[in-house]
């Protein structure tokens, strides 16, 4: 008599999470033995390898040998596939949309700017909901019906709502709200500087440690404080808004209504007010001056005077460092708060200025407490203008991914 074998077809169903569980675990920390697995995700190793079976089968995970440090036979890890599934972010900067497309492990799959031509919210939020359906139309991947949104501005992480984003004008914006409704999936929205530093954490210059901090430095200044590798939000998403400290009581007023804030010292509109100031002032032996002479100096940006400074000129080096110093002393305070193992400078400034960054090192260095700033790390960050749309849909995902959205 003939034995029948019985195919066991790979449920979709996840009633008790337990599939839920394992992408996240191997998401958020990468491939490991099913014996690790059992300890992050706290499941039974039966219901371990029954669930890892499913998912194998629907070729979402795969083994894959790992050398281990010291000799001896690989062991066997678990890992995502890469590809199998993706799922789409956005970051709003300078008036410019970053979209990308991204698998479960954060490798890109697609990368489009759409500039934005209005700054009005409506019409920002227009311009991207065009983009997004044209990619999902031609892309041959599943994708994950959820989107992530990278955002200016103090953003309300629980309701989706910036609550101010004074460069842009706009207050009060329930983001998520609006792009959900267009889009017919779920938006999570998060501050851009957040979302680029919870990307370096997860994949770029900050992989390797547990306790960092990133400090994005453009047209304004934030940061994202992340503890054991977990973003620290405060009561509603607001912590980090490091360009808000005051550091001259009696200084000018901000757009945020306070005195003397790092935000109107440090940043690209720092830099260029400042410059402005000098040439007008007669410093004319700068490059700066040769630039533009006679010129409308409201044409000035802050990245000729990055690329000047570190070219050497004194005009230029005096304007960075005046800047920098300001963001150093802020470090500073940062480091004796937080006691942090790393430091990760994003944003436009520190990407485009070696003088600031060694600047805001320097003088960090020296107003911390030594003991505390000793074995501090400072780099810059490396996943360049995709990283807050990376960032936004790991957030997104940490927060809502349930294995029933994957079709």
């Amino acid at each position: 008599m003939a034995t029948v074998k019985l195919m066991i077809i790979p449920s979709k169903s996840d009633q008790k999470g337990s599939k839920t569980s394992i992408i996240q675990a191997l998401r958020m920390h990468g491939s490991m033995p099913r014996i690790q697995l059992t300890k992050v995700t706290e499941l039974s190793r039966a219901t371990i390898s029954s669930t890892i079976s499913e998912l194998i089968e629907w070729n979402l995970v795969q083994e894959t040998e790992k050398a281990p440090s010291t000799g001896g036979r690989p062991a066997i890890s678990l890992e995502l596939v890469p590809g199998s599934h993706a799922i789409m972010g956005a970051d709003l900067d300078n008036q410019v949309w970053t979209l990308g497309v991204f698998d479960l492990l954060g490798n890109v799959m697609h990368m489009t700017k759409i500039p934005v031509s209005s700054s009005r919210p409506e019409a920002a939020v227009q311009e991207l909901i065009g983009h997004i359906a044209n990619v999902a139309k031609d892309f041959n991947k599943e994708i994950i019906r959820m989107f992530g949104l990278s955002v200016p501005g103090l953003v309300d992480t629980g309701k989706g709502i910036i609550k101010s984003a004074s460069d842009l004008g706009w207050s009060n914006v329930n983001i998520e709200e609006m792009v959900s409704k267009e889009l017919g999936w779920p938006a999570v929205a998060i501050n851009r500087h957040r979302a680029r530093g919870l990307a370096e954490c997860r994949f770029g210059a900050g992989r390797d440690y547990r306790h960092m901090i990133y400090v994005g430095v453009g047209s304004g200044i934030a940061a994202g404080i992340f503890n054991d590798r977990q973003l620290v939000s405060g009561s509603f998403g607001g912590a980090g808004e490091l360009g808000h400290i005051t550091l001259e009581p009696d200084g000018p007023v901000c757009p945020c209504g306070n005195n003397g804030c790092l935000h109107l010292y440090a940043t690209a509109p720092a830099i260029e007010q400042e410059a402005r100031r000098l040439l007008r002032a007669g410093m004319n032996d700068s490059l700066l001056s040769h630039v533009y002479p006679g010129n409308d100096l409201q044409l000035l940006h802050a990245r000729d005077v990055c690329t000047a400074a570190d070219q050497g000129d004194e005009l230029a080096v005096r304007v960075v460092n005046h800047a920098a110093s300001y963001l150093g002393i802020a470090l500073a305070n940062l480091v004796n708060l937080l006691n942090p193992e790393a430091i990760i400078l994003g944003g436009s400034i520190p990407g485009m200025c070696n003088t600031y960054v060694q600047t805001a090192t320097k003088v960090m260095q020296q107003r911390s407490m030594m003991a505390l700033s000793a074995g501090i790390t400072v780099h810059t960050a490396v996943l360049g203008e995709i990283g807050g749309a990376l960032g936004a849909i790991n957030f997104a995902l940490d927060r809502h991914f349930s294995f029933t959205m994957i079709q």
